[in-house]
Order: structure tokens, then sequence, then C-alpha cells
């Protein structure tokens, strides 16, 4: 277990390179380069940055914010992100825990303070997508983890983008989506490798999601190279 949490975080590390100069956590460049994009208004979206962080979202180049949390959705943090992030913000509204009125309700809220667009997760019932499909002008993104959905029935209830989050089964369902309704906007999130965005992308995934390190995470990292550079002065100067 250790093992494995500790190779997940040297992933997500060299994933989103450390720009040192401009404190900037850079997404990998083949995104930029291989993605189609997915379109939000006028904007071409190729990268989104999975965090409610506003450290992390300050201090990353990705396209977008994925403001997603295992949490009845909030007003108050939809108001902080989008009134702080200098790019669009994608809120999510709905899913196992919260569906129906009150999901309705978080989705006219999230379009009328700016909302790029809004999330739900697998388990959000069809009609209630329906609903709000209804009441708001901004795209409806669904996140799917297995194939065993009726991807027509969620378009057909107004659903404009998916959302892969199928772990190692990420690409097939990809191609899975692309048989079912095909040329429909999908975004995938990121796996463990670079090689995993690459044949994400090569699968038809037009933009990427990924999930950075945590502010913790970053500074156990830093904390660990000043420790180092103590030692060696210590070592060299004899200070102490």
């Amino acid at each position: 277990m250790g093992n494995e949490k500790a190779e997940n975080l040297i992933f997500r590390k060299s994933i989103f390179c450390i720009k040192t100069q401009s404190k900037k956590i850079a997404t990998p460049n083949v995104i930029a380069e291989k993605c189609n994009g997915v379109l939000f208004g006028n904007t071409t979206i190729k990268s989104f940055i999975f965090s409610t962080d506003m450290a992390l979202i300050e201090n990353n180049d990705a396209d977008a914010v994925l403001a997603v949390y295992p949490f009845s959705p909030s007003q108050k943090i939809m108001k902080s992100l989008i009134d702080f992030s200098e790019k669009p913000v994608i809120c999510g509204v709905g899913g196992g825990l919260t569906q129906g009125k009150v999901s309705l309700e978080m989705a006219l809220v999230a379009e009328g303070l700016g909302a790029a667009a809004i999330i739900v997760n697998q388990p959000f019932q069809n009609n209630h997508i329906e609903a709000i499909k209804r009441k708001i002008n901004i795209p409806i993104i669904s996140s799917v983890s297995l194939k065993e959905l009726s991807f027509k029935d969620r378009v057909n209830a107004g659903v404009d983008i998916f959302h892969v989050t199928g772990g190692p089964n990420t690409a097939s369902i990809i191609e899975h989506i692309n048989f079912a309704v095909p040329c429909f906007p999908i975004i995938a999130t990121g796996g463990k490798t670079i090689e995993n965005i690459q044949t994400s992308i090569r699968s038809g995934a037009d933009a990427i999601v990924l999930t950075p390190p945590s502010s913790g995470e970053l500074f156990k990292s830093i904390m660990s190279q000043y420790r180092s550079g103590i030692n060696k002065l210590k070592n060299t100067v004899n200070l102490f």
C-alpha cells in the first residue's frame, strides 16, 4: 500500500512539471499538442485541473477547473471558485448524494454565477437531467465509469459532453462511446502515466482532466530539498 501511494505521488509530480521560476504547475505538452479540445462557448478547452484548492488553481496552466467534491454542492464554493479563477469553471451539482430539485436549484445557481458548465455523476437519473436541460443554457457533462450505460439515453436526456473516469478501462469506454454516439465530445481523467494519457487521446478523448499533487505533498517535496540543502551546509561549513 505504501509503495503504491509513493508511486502515485511520484507520477503526479512528474505529470505536472513544476516550473520553479514562474511557480506554475504545468500540464503535459502532449495534451495541448494532440487533443482536439471541447468547445465551451467561444473557448476551446483541452485540459482541466481537478481541484478546489485556490492556491493550486492560481498556480497551474490548465485551461479550466473541474470543481467536484464528495459532498453536497455548495453555492459558497461555486461563487468563490468562479470569482477567483481566471478560467472557466465546471461545477458539480449532483450524483449519488444529490439529485432532483436540489440539483436543479444548484444548476440554476451555477449558471447565474457564471459557470462554464455543470457536471453530474453516473448515478444521476436521466429524468433529472431532462429537468435541468429545460432550465439552463450551459452544457451538461455526465461522468461515466462503466460501459453498461445507455449513452444514447443519456444524450437524449440532454447531456452535451461525457467525462470518462474508468480507471484502467478508460480507453475502452471512450471507444465504446465513440461507437454508441459517434463524434460526441469526450473528456477523460488522466491515468497514472503519460502513456495512459496518450492512449486516452488516441482512443478519442478530446480533453484530459488531471489531478495535481496536494499543497501538502508539494510542501513535503520542497521541505525535503530545504533539509537536504541545510544538511549539505552543515557537512561543508559545520555551522552547528
